[in-house]
């Protein structure tokens, strides 16, 4: 009997200790922003890796995409065995490391690479760093593991370099001589860092020791996760202020070259375009979560304080969102923009006006330049008298990804003033001709492009183009009012948008399901084309963005959001 008792007290304290280490080396959610640099230009933030991808798979897109593409529907979803290896720490290292980890990415740069004589290539200085809430040696073997087979997947044969620094082992794994591309690991205690660049890396870990201040007590982040419901979000995305100013200074040069052919004015932009941004925009932010089986990505980009009581009247939005002009695009038209201002004239008045306003009256002809610049174009040579002669109804689009043009459409207000500005666009030596029933003028300088009246629209864009969108009509396969998503972006916000953008693009949703190494269906020519018309099915995006008290706001409803993105990035090169 006291054999019999003895053994009873045994068992129940091992049940004892073991709950109390269980609960002991439970996870504790932490606030990745401690892991990052404080001067990030970019940070972004995945609490639960379970979460994100229940969310990914919980949409409609994947339940009937990934059937279609050979991929189990209920692959990677995070029941209860995740959340016991979570809570225990019992199981194979990847996967307990899976389950805990969180996540963050952190941009520290950008660098420019010669890709041709005549092109630069940007790459960012990223890093990832994960809190696997592991052990070390268990992190260091998980982690080594997928970096080592992403990185021969993606280089090939790569050189695989050691080295110890600060106590730290640095992993690098080198794509083959005439690339610069390479992967870099480190791992300390339970934190492990992954980054193409040594030096961010090593910045990373600096705020781990705490040698270099952390971007956690930044208040714009604390503000602006709280606005998009960060915490709650499948992931989070942050910029702080003077970011914007960062990256126009590394793209400005792609830019200027199109504002002016004088060396020295695109010397000045340069410089100048930088401060500006600086001047003009704050913190940004970004979250994703499921809404109505689509992936809703959320954005907020702040104005400097006075900026956007300034504008609420300039860009007052027209009543309603309907529009005939849809019916100028092909069915399959790419993307469209339909721009809702009450008074398209007042709106760029008021824009030059709030912009000029934050410097002095030289800079103010440069900011009216450049945005002069930006309309060109579209075959506006006189913004102001044009947008004078339109009415509420101004809409652009892309035909195609690859296109290099887009069509501008608006509404005719005034007709005769209309006519003389093509007419002087286009010059004297214009011809015309009939294309579904209706009259194209095309300039005989290509880069003046071609004009065509669409009933109460005026077309505007590259003669190509033009004829596509006429003929479409001709042919019968025009976007039909119904196919045009409008009302969905009604209800994106209780206040009234001022641009609605529709998108109809495989590619994001395509990486996705690529990813998870979907597209590779055993039903031979048919499998294909199943998938490839529920993919057509799950193309379509639709945004809307607002005015806010305090800057502006867009929401977009997707497939897979911005994860196809992300998808992109983590997709080895083929």
């Amino acid at each position: 009997m006291r054999i019999a008792r003895r053994v009873i007290l045994f068992a129940l304290l091992l049940v004892i200790l073991t709950g109390l280490w269980m609960w002991w080396n439970r996870p504790v959610k932490v606030d990745m922003a401690a892991y990052v640099p404080a001067d990030s230009i970019v940070y972004l933030e995945a609490d639960s890796l379970p979460g994100l991808l229940n969310g990914i798979t919980s949409t409609d897109a994947w339940r009937e995409l990934a059937p279609a593409a050979g991929i189990d529907r209920h692959v990677g979803e995070a029941g209860w065995l995740s959340r016991f290896m979570s809570f225990t720490g019992l199981g194979s290292g990847e996967s307990v490391i899976f389950s805990r980890a969180q996540v963050a990415v952190t941009i520290q740069g950008f660098e420019a690479a010669e890709e041709s004589d005549t092109a630069l290539k940007f790459s960012p200085r990223a890093a990832l760093v994960a809190e696997t809430h592991t052990g070390e040696g268990r992190t260091r073997a998980a982690v080594e593991k997928l970096v080592g087979d992403f990185a021969r997947r993606s280089f090939g044969s790569p050189s695989v370099e050691r080295k110890e620094v600060d106590g730290v082992r640095f992993v690098t794994w080198v794509a083959p001589t005439g690339s610069r591309r390479k992967v870099v690991t480190a791992v300390t205690e339970s934190v492990a860092v992954i980054g193409n660049d040594e030096a961010t890396v090593r910045a990373c870990l600096e705020v781990r020791r705490g040698a270099r201040p952390s971007l956690a007590g930044n208040e714009q982040l604390k503000e602006l996760r709280s606005r998009l419901g960060g915490e709650g979000a499948l992931a989070f995305g942050f910029a702080q202020s003077g970011s914007a100013a960062r990256m126009v200074e590394v793209f400005a040069p792609l830019f200027v070259a199109g504002v002016s052919d004088k060396s020295e004015v695109q010397g000045f932009l340069a410089t100048f375009l930088p401060k500006l941004a600086d001047q003009l925009i704050g913190s940004a932010g970004w979250s994703a979560r499921v809404v109505k089986g689509s992936v809703e990505d959320h954005y907020f980009l702040a104005l400097p304080e006075g900026m956007p009581a300034r504008l609420t009247e300039p860009f007052e939005a027209a009543g309603g969102q309907g529009s005939a002009a849809p019916t100028a695009f092909p069915r399959d038209v790419y993307q469209v923009s339909h721009y809702h201002f009450r008074d398209p004239e007042a709106a760029w008045r008021g824009l030059n006006a709030v912009i000029s306003s934050q410097v002095d009256a030289y800079r103010a002809s440069i900011i009216s330049l450049t945005l002069e610049a930006l309309v060109k174009s579209y075959g506006v040579e006189k913004p102001r008298e044009f947008l004078r002669a339109v009415g509420p109804d101004v809409m652009t689009a892309w035909l195609d990804v690859s296109s290099e043009n887009k069509v501008l459409v608006v509404a005719v207000r005034d007709r005769e003033a209309l006519r003389r500005q093509v007419g002087e666009r286009l010059g004297s030596g214009a011809r015309a001709e009939r294309v579904g029933g209706e009259e194209l003028l095309i300039s005989s300088d290509p880069e003046r492009g071609a004009a065509s009246f669409f009933g109460d629209y005026l077309l505007v864009g590259d003669a190509a183009d033009l004829r596509r969108c006429l003929s479409s009509r001709l042919d019968g396969r025009e976007a039909r009012r119904e196919e045009t998503p409008l009302e969905m972006a009604e209800s994106f916000f209780k206040e009234p948008s001022f641009v609605t953008t529709r998108t109809r693009d495989a590619g994001p949703a395509r990486t996705v399901i690529s990813f998870f190494g979907g597209a590779r269906s055993s039903g031979g020519a048919s499998g294909r084309e199943s998938f490839e018309k529920a993919l057509a099915r799950h193309s379509l995006s639709v945004s809307e963005t607002r005015l806010a008290a305090d800057g502006f706001e867009k929401k977009t409803r997707s497939a897979f959001g911005q994860f196809g993105a992300i998808g992109a990035l983590l997709t080895p090169e083929r």
